[in-house]
């Protein structure tokens, strides 16, 4: 061992609160273990419940307009926004056989989990190659996928030779993330596993040792699923938050223990297996302890915005860290107490020595040429995030999809065959002021004429379903004769419509733009309509569009809070762990500098469509909204992993000699090594999710591994070491206030 080595590694008995946890561990690491595979045990049961507990995507805001609008529509006039679509293509060759439609929709009208099947002429496409139909279900979201598996098998049983036919709507999208999201997640472990086994081998040369943080992430995300089951019993919890489960839960998982498994057999070179085991908790156990926290405070940040998905994710995320510090300060040494030495690889210490003498010497180049090193990294880095000024947000919803989907496919065919705003139109709900007060009154017939009068002029506007503009030969006068006695209106159509359009006090206009939702003309039309002000009535807007608009304003509201948040309070962790006031205000300016990098990244990729191709997606033009605050909260907590490994290094021999350029080499020297490897197993896992089939966790686990590679390189080699040399004895400046 080197002389820096000895000076680094060696460090007195102490009587911290994390040693005396060493000392139990050791001594009760039979029940230890025991307690766990008992969880394990529990966990694996409950987790087939969980898969099927988790339905939607959740990226709606349920206190917002919009929401609300749909839910009084639902109740008041019987609308459900979110029905199943079915939508018919003609075959080649061939016209679609009306007989046979009919056959069909009445053997789905049979079905006792079916409220009504809804079939319009303004269903068909002009060129009558398209059609579709409106199915609304009468059974609770639980149950509503068996009523779907049976349309589905209808339709499978009654194929046509005059038509093909593609189920659709919100139910069967959420359904579809489900069965894809449950499938990539298959792959991806059977992918990640080995693959991390490998890479642990080489990094510890000793299957003992590179098997325990394999088996540790297994461990944290079975016991994980098994808590969320039981918080799916009282909350709704999105089916994404199984894909940040598995991720965080093997990534954080192999870290952690990567860094424990590190130190223990470095202590084992000069103590017993008990002493070993209380030193490593004692150094390494209390890095983690704190890294873990610094992970967690980002996830449950996400709590504060009120969306399913992101609070959904803020939850699970906070679970499996929790759930993996929890199993690296105590599984993993209960482990390492019966393993002892034979942890440690048969090999000379010579390649471990290699490695150090390798970043001593980044170290010594960087601390020397510290103004060069911070001036050409941060100019790297800018490059690197300019692309995010040219952001574009949007909210996902089919197009998250593959476009093998038949989900997505039976959307894009009625965009394509009607308007891009045929399946996503806009619900203008306008009511009287008191339940007294008929909507279909003289005066408000009038309104309402002038209004819809109004409206079918803006060229934004493709098509208007209302009480006013049933019949193009009636004026005012006929609507407001009709009106005056609805209850003897003998057109059966105009009657059923009126039925459906209206109640005593409320009318709904139904808006169906020429562009898609999440398009600009789309967002601006919503606000003008939710800006409108009429005589004794109250307008309410709803729809797809403004459920996007709704879950934009709220997250752009809540962010800052959120941001002030995750910043103060990791602030004040990281003062606790290092006594510094400086460092932690680097330790953060750093986080965002690699964040910026990957959100520069995936603008790049997803929005601008680059390497499509490679990775198989199709670009939307946009970034979900919600993806940047998910990476955000998940990034911060993970970049400041390796800021801590580093910097409890450089603190421990500042600690010791008070040399501020001594110090950065020793840290570096003997963090250099761990932190790569730790980053590279972490690249591995969150890589894999690059692989998946939706663009949301594709985006996900791609950004991350980005912000991973920046952060492992750029950043902690060679920024953070040259920025602390330019600070000197400033890093550890600190107000007398302990």
């Amino acid at each position: 061992m080197s002389k820096i080595e000895e000076f680094a590694f060696k460090a007195p008995v102490s009587r911290s609160w994390f040693a005396k946890l060493g000392r139990f561990i050791y001594e009760h690491r039979g029940w230890t273990i025991a307690i766990w595979a008992i969880l394990i045990g529990v966990s694996l049961i409950a987790t087939p419940a969980l898969e099927s507990a988790l339905k939607e995507t959740g990226a709606v805001y349920e206190a917002g307009e919009a929401y609300q609008t749909e839910q009084f529509l639902q109740k008041e006039l019987n609308v459900i926004p979110d029905a199943l679509t079915l939508v018919f293509q003609r075959r080649s060759n061939s016209q679609i056989n009306p007989i046979e439609v009919t056959s069909l929709l009445n053997q789905i009208r049979r079905l006792s989990a079916v409220r009504s099947v809804v079939e319009n002429p303004q269903y068909r496409s002009g060129d009558g190659q398209t059609q579709y139909s409106m199915i609304q279900l009468q059974v609770k979201e639980r149950e509503a996928d068996r009523a779907i598996d049976r349309i589905e098998q209808i339709l499978t049983q009654q194929s046509s030779s005059s038509f093909q036919t593609f189920l659709t709507g919100k139910p069967i999208v959420d359904r579809a993330v489900q069965q894809i999201s449950k499938a990539d997640l298959g792959r991806i472990e059977l992918l990640i596993l080995p693959l991390t086994l490998i890479a642990l081998l080489i990094v510890f040369g000793s299957v003992v040792a590179a098997a325990m943080p394999v088996a540790m992430g297994v461990t944290t995300v079975s016991v994980t699923f098994g808590l969320l089951y039981l918080v799916t019993l009282n909350l709704s919890v999105s089916v994404f938050a199984l894909n940040l489960t598995t991720m965080l839960g093997l990534g954080l998982g192999i870290d952690y223990s990567l860094l424990i498994v590190n130190r223990f057999r470095e202590e084992l070179q000069s103590n017993p297996v008990e002493q070993a085991l209380i030193q490593t908790l004692e150094t390494a156990g209390e890095t983690v302890f704190f890294s873990g926290l610094t992970v967690c405070i980002g996830l449950v940040c996400l709590m504060l915005f009120p969306i399913l998905l992101l609070q959904s994710l803020g939850i699970a995320g906070a679970i499996v860290v929790l759930l993996s510090v929890m199993s690296a300060l105590t599984l993993l040494p209960a482990l390492l107490g019966f393993v002892g030495h034979r942890i440690s690889a048969r090999q000379s210490s010579q390649s471990r020595l290699a490695a150090h003498q390798i970043w001593a010497t980044i170290g010594r180049i960087v601390t020397r040429h510290s103004l060069v090193a911070t001036s050409i990294v941060l100019v790297i880095v800018t490059g690197l995030t300019s692309p995010f000024l040219a952001a574009r947000f949007g909210l996902g919803n089919s197009d998250i999809l593959p476009l093998s989907a038949p989900a997505r496919e039976g959307i894009e065919l009625l965009q394509r065959s009607f308007v891009p705003g045929e399946t996503s139109p806009i619900f203008l709900a306008i009511r009287t002021q008191t339940p007294k007060d008929p909507i279909l009154s003289d005066q408000h017939i009038a309104t309402l004429y002038n209004l819809v009068t109004q409206l079918e002029k803006n060229p934004r506007i493709a098509s208007i379903t209302s009480l006013v503009n049933l019949n193009a030969q009636f004026t005012l006068e006929n609507y407001q004769k009709l009106y005056r006695s609805p209850a003897s209106i003998s057109d059966p159509t105009i009657a059923n419509t009126v039925k459906q359009l209206s109640s005593a006090s409320t009318a709904l206009i139904l808006i169906k733009s020429h562009t898609v939702s999440n398009d600009a003309a789309s967002r601006s039309l919503i606000k003008e309509l939710r800006s409108l002000k009429m005589q004794g009535l109250q307008v309410r807007v709803g729809g797809q569009g403004a459920k996007e608009l709704d879950v934009i304003e709220v997250v752009r509201q809540r962010l800052p809070i959120a941001f002030v948040a995750l910043i103060a309070a990791t602030f004040i962790m990281l003062y606790i762990l290092l006594r510094s006031i400086v460092l932690p205000l680097k330790a953060i300016v750093m986080n965002l500098l690699s964040i910026g990098a990957s959100f520069g990244a995936l603008v790049f990729i997803f929005q601008q469509g680059h390497f499509q191709t490679w990775l198989n997606f199709t670009p939307v033009g946009y970034l979900d909204i919600l993806l940047p605050i998910v990476l955000f909260c998940v990034l911060f907590g993970l970049s400041m992993d390796y800021e801590v490994f580093l910097l409890t290094r450089i603190k421990e021999a500042y600690d010791r000699c008070g040399d501020n350029s001594k110090s950065i080499i020793i840290g570096l020297e003997n963090t250099g090594s761990i932190i790569t490897s730790a980053a590279f197993l972490m690249i591995i896992v969150t890589s894999s999710f690059a692989l998946t089939s939706l663009i949301f966790v594709k985006a996900l686990g791609l950004g991350s591994a980005i912000a991973i590679v920046i952060d492992a390189t750029l950043i902690r080699a060679i920024l953070v070491p040259a920025m602390m040399q330019l600070m000197g004895r400033w890093n550890w400046w600190s107000p007398r206030i302990y």
